[in-house]
């Protein structure tokens, strides 16, 4: 029986059957659990990748970047700058790349037509993925730098208003003590011999003392001053237009005698014209 079982597999072996014959034993059902379980691993992360512009801060204006990188041939031909230190995994990226095989009609063309022609897998991917990283580094940076200058602006409006509630608020006067004034023994007695004045004048004012006499001539006193007031500014009056009168008469004769002046000087001419005649 072994020399039976050893020219089978003679047999199987030149006739290229070997994997059958495995498949049968211990170590077929190992290599076929080992490549179950791979296949399990590489769906569960093909599952668990997410597109590159998942969970940033400005989605679409990433997702149209990255989706406009499939349009140029140079973003995957072209490699890296010199110098540029720039990690790839091609194992760990692998399933991020099948999401964008998904996701992008024309990474599917370009993979299509560029691979394995005029590059290799894994260049491509290395090319593109690159490009990829400079776009997420560029909306980081402008992420950040839109917080700072908020930031800045909220400080900036934080010192304002402490300035106002310092300008506003002011600083509280310290308590004065206010001592009481001693007075002396000489100042009291003062005071106190000093003649009582009344608050008001009509209380000091007494109507009782009053004579009615007196009061009558005071009346009488008063209409005759006001008569006499009365008739000085009527003579006054009376003597300004009896000034004025005088000296428009006075104005009237100056005025006559140089008229008649005139008329006499006019018959001398006359005469001493005739004399000449």
């Amino acid at each position: 029986s072994v020399a039976e079982t050893a020219q089978t597999i003679k047999k199987s072996v030149e006739e290229g059957k070997i994997d059958s014959i495995i498949d049968k034993t211990i170590i077929g059902d190992f290599q076929k659990e080992q490549k179950k379980f791979v296949q399990e691993q590489q769906t569960k992360k093909s599952e668990a990748a997410l597109p590159p512009w998942a969970y940033s801060n400005d989605e679409e204006t990433i997702q149209q970047q990255i989706l406009a990188l499939s349009a140029d041939k140079r973003n995957f031909l072209r490699d890296p700058p010199a110098g540029v230190q720039f990690h790839f995994d091609f194992d760990q990226m692998y399933p991020v790349a099948l999401v964008m095989l998904q996701e992008d009609e024309l990474l599917n063309r370009m993979r299509f037509d560029l691979v394995p022609k005029h590059v290799k897998e894994e260049v491509f991917w290395r090319n593109y993925f690159y490009r990829v990283s400079l776009i997420k580094q560029s909306a980081q940076l402008t992420a950040l730098a839109a917080q700072q200058q908020a930031a800045g602006k909220e400080e900036s409006k934080g010192r304002e208003e402490d300035s106002e509630l310092k300008e506003t608020v002011r600083p509280k006067t310290p308590p004065v003590t206010i001592k009481p004034q001693i007075k002396s023994q000489e100042d009291e007695e003062e005071i106190s011999t000093s003649p009582g004045v009344s608050e008001f004048v009509s209380d000091a004012f007494d109507t009782s003392n009053l004579n009615q006499e007196d009061l009558r001539k005071e009346m009488e006193q008063l209409v005759l001053d006001k008569k006499k007031e009365e008739t000085s500014a009527v003579e006054e009056e009376t003597a300004d237009w009896e000034k004025e009168l005088q000296q428009e008469l006075q104005e009237y004769e100056v005025v006559t005698e140089s008229e008649k002046r005139d008329e006499n000087w006019d018959k001398e001419i006359e005469e001493m014209l005739q004399e000449e005649n």
